[in-house]
């Protein structure tokens, strides 16, 4: 029986490796999300003005992104801005002016607050607390949850070429893939791959 097992991996070994790859990288993600800091899962909402916002620069330092996802974030709040876009919930707070409205609703995003509307608790990448000051009337405070592009990306899989499967490892950043092929663990060939479009 043993001597079979034997024989049946050695025969199918590219793709037994193949397979553990995959459950190795299965498992390290899993145990990477479970252990990792409690800073990454607590919410640290930035107040930000109104012409933060629209500043490329001030997005970049303030909430640590890339210039691709900055430059994407200040198009996407500009339409919010100006009113383009229904907000998703509307709620009150009572505060002595907007500056120290904008501070509560930070304060109660920092301790996941029962009493903020579901759309304001839900986990994102980033979330910013911006006090809007153009109409003298009805002050408001806006908030904006964000879940940012992610640029880069490590891939593992199986290749067939010419009958024979290989263990295929990637990355991958942006529109460019780059893919390396390993058969018995002996690296036997590389694939880069550009996308064309995206959607």
């Amino acid at each position: 029986m043993i001597e079979r097992i034997k024989q049946t991996s050695a025969k199918y070994k590219a793709v037994v490796l193949g397979a553990l790859a995959v459950l190795l990288i299965s498992i390290t993600y899993i145990v990477g999300r479970h252990s990792a800091p409690s800073w990454t899962a607590e919410e640290k909402p930035a107040v930000m003005t109104q012409e933060q916002t629209q500043d490329v620069k001030a997005l970049r330092k303030q909430l640590d992104i890339s210039k691709a996802n900055a430059e994407a974030l200040k198009k996407q709040l500009a339409e919010v801005q100006a009113e383009r876009r229904a907000p998703a919930v509307t709620y009150y707070v009572e505060a002595p002016d907007v500056d120290r409205a904008a501070q509560v609703v930070e304060q109660q995003i920092k301790e996941d607050s029962p009493t903020l509307p579901r759309a304001a608790r839900e986990k994102s990448d980033r979330t910013i607390v911006t006090p809007i000051k153009t109409d003298k009337e009805q002050q408001k405070v806006d908030v904006y949850k964000i879940n940012l592009r992610k640029d880069h990306r490590i891939k593992a899989g199986a290749s067939i070429v010419n009958g024979k499967a290989l263990m295929s490892v990637g990355y991958e950043q942006g529109r460019f893939e780059a893919l390396a092929h390993f058969d018995d663990g002996h690296y036997k060939g590389a694939t880069v791959m550009y996308n064309i479009i995206e959607w």
